[in-house]
């Protein structure tokens, strides 16, 4: 058995990123960017006005009030005819372009209209450059605006499409597969026997894994027989990824270690000192990467996001593959039963500035329940005798 922290640095050592593809901008939401991005223009194209007002020479409203005649009205989407000289205004909209020989917008609050003579009377002194952005302030042509490895959000999405990356090269999502086993499990449409439970693991696996953008394929259940398991693995030895929960413990049905090892996969561990989810062996045949989970569905979340989650992430070219750890005050006791690592459900709040957790109410690794309301993993470290109230404690945010 060996600790967590060699587990985890099994799989980052193990998994390499995908091969890049290239895919419609549009599409590339949740992506990792495998490729640095240039502006193909200035942004703004040209001096924008800021504001909706009046575009004048800055020197002309000084003393104020002041008249001023207005020769023309700037619309956005359209480009000034006229050169303001002294003594003159144009009248402007947000994001039309400042005509030459303007230095300055008027805000429309602070003047006041005189069309009926074409003027404006302009109420209070502006200073030179003011409610004007400058061509190019946010980018200018053969900039980098986007740099290889960021994650690819909606706001990136914006960037892409502003300077014209119509597609855009990212680093592939892997293939998933995911099995469950177990005599004792139903489909969900089923109503279960006294013997028996629906299969919630495949499903919860699969929306862990959606979530990243992977491409998942609910594989089915198996029943507990070597011949069932291996046939099944087989078709799952397609996928980059395949997750199979159950069948990994000490019991006379547990025979998907076994079958690995029938399979000549390689193992690379099998037994973890965690709490919940000892019983997790990662391995690969060919280049199918192998997670054969626990049944209890604690357990097969936690181990999801302890070893599967930062392989995804690697898998897909992040930098940064692990969730976010923060530092909480605890605050409730908590006694400490095994000299494992264990990772309990808990709810993480700010207050007064400072991070603060409580475990939730959890009886076990079988209570997926108490896991829907908590949005953190409170990290009981191998180490701890026991916990104050108070105590720092590691915490792994699932938000």
């Amino acid at each position: 058995m060996i600790s967590v922290d060699t587990a985890i640095k099994i799989v980052e050592d193990t998994i390499r990123p995908l091969p890049v593809i290239t895919i419609p901008f549009e599409n590339a939401l949740g992506f990792c960017l495998a490729q640095d991005v240039y502006s193909d223009i200035d942004m703004p194209p040209f001096d924008r006005s800021a504001m909706d007002g009046y575009a004048v020479i800055a020197e002309d409203t000084t003393p104020a009030p002041v008249e001023l005649t207005v020769i023309e009205d700037i619309a956005a989407g359209h480009m000034p005819a006229k050169t303001i000289s002294r003594g003159q205004a144009s009248k402007i909209m947000t994001g039309a372009a400042v005509p030459k020989g303007a230095d300055a917008v008027v805000k429309f609050e602070e003047t006041e209209d005189l069309s009926a003579n074409s003027r404006v009377k302009i109420l209070r002194s502006i200073d030179r450059g003011r409610n004007i952005s400058s061509r190019g302030e946010d980018m200018q042509v053969g900039q980098t605006v986007l740099r290889k490895n960021m994650l690819i959000r909606p706001q990136e999405i914006g960037i892409l499409a502003t300077v014209g990356k119509s597609h855009v090269e990212v680093f592939a999502a892997p293939t998933i597969g995911i099995i469950s086993t177990g005599d004792e499990l139903v489909n969900v449409g089923m109503k279960p026997s006294a013997a028996q439970i629906r299969n919630s693991n495949g499903y919860s696996l699969a929306a862990q894994s959606r979530s990243m953008r992977t491409d998942v394929e609910l594989l089915g259940i198996v029943k507990d027989t070597k011949e069932e398991i291996s046939n099944m693995m087989c078709r799952g030895f397609r996928k980059d990824i395949l997750i199979l929960s159950g069948g990994v413990s000490m019991g006379e049905y547990d025979l998907v270690g076994d079958v690995m090892k029938d399979l000549n996969t390689q193992i690379y561990f099998e037994k973890v000192a965690l709490r919940p989810g000892k019983p997790v062996i990662f391995g690969k045949k060919d280049k199918t990467f192998i997670f054969a989970l626990p049944g209890n569905p604690v357990a097969s979340f936690v181990t999801f996001e302890l070893f599967i989650y930062p392989a995804i992430r690697k898998m897909m070219g992040f930098p940064n593959i692990h969730r976010t750890t923060v530092k909480a005050s605890l605050e409730m006791e908590i006694l400490v039963k095994r000299k494992r690592r264990e990772y309990r459900p808990a709810l993480l709040r700010m207050h007064n500035n400072a991070w603060l957790v409580s475990p939730v109410e959890w009886h076990g690794s079988a209570d997926l329940l108490a896991t829907t309301m908590a949005n953190c993993l409170l990290i009981v470290r191998e180490d701890a005798e026991k916990l104050m109230a108070g105590d720092l404690v590691d915490v792994i945010s699932l938000d």
